[in-house]
């Protein structure tokens, strides 16, 4: 089995998410982020999520000029 890799996103990214959002419903966080429900909870937590998911979000983030 292999170990998955964790990374925490850092609280001023996800407060920049937080401020774009209008509300938190599933379709509008997958529209927007491209994430579910479940890994925006933990970024909201202040929880790491998988390493691959968050390289992806990241580059989602850097290509619609969001960070």
């Amino acid at each position: 089995m292999r170990i998955q890799k964790l990374i925490h996103v850092e609280p001023m990214v996800v407060a920049k998410m937080r401020s774009i959002i209008h509300c938190q419903k599933p379709e509008v966080i997958q529209s927007h982020f491209g994430i579910g429900l479940n890994t925006w909870v933990k970024l909201r937590e202040g929880k790491a999520i998988r390493h691959s998911v968050a390289q992806r979000l990241l580059q989602r983030l850097q290509r619609d000029a969001v960070i």
